[in-house]
């Protein structure tokens, strides 16, 4: 399907639904209620990882060539390393990202906004009606090769350093108050933010990096605090904090211990925006790359989803997978 075709005829809807993500479980039943009888789209529900490819396998046999997920980062990471490895398609599907986790940041880029059941009635309106606009967009997935656990994962968001203290404080400070969303990681950012300031070594301690950026010489030693490497334009709360001048398809922004001028940099660094404050001579970094090979002992995370790095294993290889093509569907 073409993106032409993809407005000017209705499509076959194939709707994936996590029941183990935050939103799906809090009212099970309510996406259901509202696609059941629908003649457009095919609705499965997903208890486990496993259950995906067959999902995708049995979406090709009926001819879907719209996939809608329903569930949080962690579930389109999923779908999306087995529709980049396992071929289920002729023609890729575009996707439509449905804010059903608990963060939903991918699906704040690209996907469908506001509250779940509106935006499933939308997109139902949509494929029956024609009803509201719809946005192309088209971005790399990230494949991740080299972990210490053996898998191949894919995603969107790629965090080390102390980006895992800071989902740790996440889960176990902000989360248990009742703060979700994408207000979540504003808060924890803040946190983090002043802790580095302040060099409290739970946010501030950095982690030992070779960071190898494309075929330029391996930067050896590096002591990062934090590195994200994401696909995405904007993170949550539409902050943008990258300002790489390169062509590469990969956003890369670093911090270095000591990070000077902490406080002062920042409102520029989370808008991108280089400045006397932001630059590598007080420790921030950004570039654009198409791929990264990164040598460390710890913990990654991708899409929220953690996994082991060694240097024993060997290094990390970071790389764009394959591009998909996602959908936002305009209120009508």
């Amino acid at each position: 399907m073409t993106a032409n075709s993809r407005n000017q005829r209705l499509p076959s809807i194939g709707l994936i639904s996590n029941a183990n993500s935050r939103r799906n479980q809090s009212k099970p039943g309510r996406v259901d209620s509202i696609v059941a009888n629908h003649p457009r789209i095919h609705h499965r529900t997903t208890h486990s990882e496993d259950d995906i490819p067959a999902v995708l396998k049995e979406f090709s046999r009926l001819g879907v060539d719209i996939l809608a997920i329903n569930g949080g980062d962690g579930t389109t990471a999923r779908v999306f390393a087995s529709l980049l490895e396992d071929n289920h398609f002729t023609d890729q599907p575009g996707i439509i990202l449905l804010p059903g986790g608990t963060t939903n940041m991918n699906a704040g880029d690209v996907g469908l906004q506001g509250s779940l059941t509106g935006c499933v009635q939308r997109m139902a309106n949509w494929a029956l009606k024609g009803e509201g606009a719809v946005e192309l967009q088209k971005r790399p997935i990230i494949r991740v090769e080299g972990a210490s656990d053996g898998k191949v994962a894919y995603g969107m968001f790629f965090g080390a350093g102390t980006i895992i203290s800071g989902i740790e404080y996440c889960t176990e400070k902000i989360h248990t108050r009742g703060i979700r969303d994408e207000l979540a990681p504003g808060v924890v950012m803040l946190r983090t933010i002043w802790g580095i300031a302040r060099k409290e070594p739970y946010f501030s301690d950095p982690t030992a990096m070779d960071i190898t950026l494309d075929h330029q010489d391996t930067l050896k030693g590096r002591p990062v605090v934090q590195l994200l490497i994401t696909s995405l334009q904007r993170l949550f709360l539409g902050l943008r904090p990258y300002w790489g001048q390169e062509q590469g398809a990969l956003h890369s922004t670093w911090i270095e211990k000591p990070a000077k001028k902490v406080l002062r940099a920042f409102p520029a660094l989370i808008r991108g925006k280089e400045n006397r404050h932001v630059t590598p001579e007080n420790g921030y970094f950004s570039h654009n790359t198409d791929r990264v090979h990164l040598s460390m002992d710890g913990i990654f995370t991708l899409d929220g989803e953690m996994h082991p790095a060694s240097r024993e294993y060997g290094p990390l290889s970071i790389s764009n997978g394959g591009t998909l093509e996602f959908l936002r569907i305009g209120r009508s």
